[in-house]
């Protein structure tokens, strides 16, 4: 487990799935995560949960994102496409409920994931992209130290009747040797 001040990053667990699926089904995330915009049946969240829980390709890893408080699960976050001979990763997160997000947790599950990507898993590299209109993420990686906007997908995104742009932003290890270090 990781931990920061006010969270814990733990494995995700089946009991977690019922959140999810609401969550995945939620067009307010789907918007904001770039998700699936099919809907997502339960029978389908049990096999894309199990799938997760069972997966040993080691090119991705889940945590659930839990209050060390209330021990309560406000969301997950990600590494996928692992390439341990690149060094590199794409990150993505979503924190659930309303009520969560704007909260700050942003910065202390981003600083987590990186750290461990770095000093565990020795990546050298994390991208991740975000669509145009998601100013909470935008900020988030305006304000933590080391990402870096690095290019952008333009009209990449098809959500309500417009296709809007993707930027992406990534964070090297060389230069972010104590990244989530003593903060």
């Amino acid at each position: 487990m990781l931990e920061s001040k006010r969270i814990r990053l733990r494995p995700l667990k089946f009991q977690d799935k019922l959140k999810m699926h609401e969550w995945r089904n939620s067009l307010d995330l789907i918007r904001l995560t770039q998700g699936i915009r099919f809907p997502k049946t339960i029978e389908m969240e049990t096999s894309w949960f199990e799938s997760i829980l069972n997966d040993i390709s080691n090119k991705n890893v889940y945590f659930a994102i839990e209050t060390i408080s209330q021990d309560e699960f406000i969301g997950v976050v990600q590494l996928n496409n692992i390439d341990q001979i690149s060094g590199t990763s794409t990150l993505g997160f979503m924190i659930g409920d309303s009520k969560n997000q704007g909260q700050g947790y942003g910065k202390e599950f981003v600083e987590l994931i990186i750290s461990y990507a770095f000093n565990i898993l020795n990546l050298r590299k994390i991208t991740s992209y975000v669509v145009d209109y998601n100013r909470k993420s935008l900020n988030l990686f305006e304000k933590l130290d080391g990402f870096k906007q690095e290019g952008k997908l333009v009209e990449h995104f098809y959500f309500e009747d417009s296709y809007n742009d993707v930027l992406i932003y990534s964070i090297f290890k060389a230069n972010n040797q104590s990244f989530g270090q003593n903060k």
